[in-house]
């Protein structure tokens, strides 16, 4: 008798090539486009997959910012002729507000606005700040310029990292802890992303007990398969809805296994798919679906089932 084509024996490298070509094709059939939306917080948006690309609203850094602390100098200052007249100061938060004359500056700290009338900044171990007293700090004074530095030293220019109007995160996107604090930055509090896939998991047999329940009699074990499973997917951007264990009975099976049909976009089950007198899941799957494969050269794991449901015009596939 000739084998059907999902008994033929695959090895396990050409199950996972096909589920994988399988899967490729599920996602050009039910692309970004077709997949229902929901916009969420920011801080609700980790491990969410985006539904749309997201650009930035503004320049990062906005302006000119120093990356020293130190003396922010006027454009066209030429230090090496007289000391550097300081006039003002720049902090984070509180930009110096007024206009700079070659041979003027303003003391400024890591992170605040540089002037834009000034185009370098000269880190204060190079000067003879430390060497003044209280007394001659106070505004306005001088400092001497040990090296003179050249243009645009120790400025983060604006828009360097990112400018208004760059797509920083494409579509598809999973949203990590790098993402999160990037859209903060550019003040990003909902996130439009795909409703997540839920994922319904079944375990089957008479001889399986939940773990924390008692064992009763020396035929029982606990069902190590489901919590494995929760495990496995708890990293995706999925919700599992779990039907617990099922007894080998057809129709509860074929009752649980329809209504996962309903609410569930994938499902994945333990158990039941051998050739054994009790092994009703792969007999419903058959009647209620289609099988793509049900053998797979590995020891212990051989019986395993690959297939797919249809809801509507929608495709649930079933591991």
């Amino acid at each position: 008798m000739k084998k059907k084509k999902d008994q033929i024996m695959l090895s396990v490298a050409e199950l996972q090539a096909f589920i994988t070509n399988y899967c490729q094709q599920y996602v050009a059939q039910y692309p970004v486009t077709k997949r229902a939306q929901q916009i969420v917080p920011l801080a609700q948006s980790l491990n969410r997959v985006l539904a749309a690309p997201i650009a930035a609203p503004f320049d990062v850094p906005r302006q000119n910012l120093s990356s020293m602390d130190g003396f922010a100098i006027a454009t066209g200052s030429d230090l090496s002729a007289a000391p550097l007249s300081v006039v003002g100061e720049s902090s984070a938060g509180k930009p110096f507000i007024g206009q700079l004359q070659a041979g003027q500056g303003v003391r400024i700290f890591t992170g605040a606005v540089v002037p834009s009338d000034c185009d370098r900044v000269v880190m204060q171990e190079n000067t003879n700040f430390a060497n003044l007293t209280p007394e001659q700090k106070h505004l306005p004074y001088q400092v001497v310029v040990d090296t003179p530095p050249t243009v645009g030293t120790h400025i983060r220019a604006q828009g360097a990292e990112v400018q208004a109007g760059e797509q920083v995160l494409a579509v598809g996107k999973r949203i990590n802890t790098s993402d999160i604090s990037l859209l903060a930055t550019l003040g990003i509090h909902e996130v439009p992303t795909l409703v997540p896939l839920t994922i319904g998991i079944l375990a089957t047999g008479d001889e399986l007990v939940a773990v924390g329940a008692s064992l009763t009699h020396a035929a029982q074990l606990y069902d190590s398969n489901s919590p494995t499973l929760h495990a496995l997917l708890s990293d995706l951007p999925v919700v599992i809805k779990d039907y617990g264990i099922l007894a080998d009975d057809p129709a509860v099976i074929r009752a649980t296994l329809e209504q996962a049909i309903a609410e569930c976009d994938v499902i994945v089950s333990s158990a039941g798919v051998s050739v054994g007198d009790y092994d009703y899941l792969s007999q419903l799957v058959r009647k209620l679906g289609q099988v793509h494969q049900h053998k797979v050269a590995m020891k212990p794991g051989k019986p395993l089932m690959f297939g797919e449901f249809s809801r509507g015009q929608a495709t649930v596939p079933y591991f």
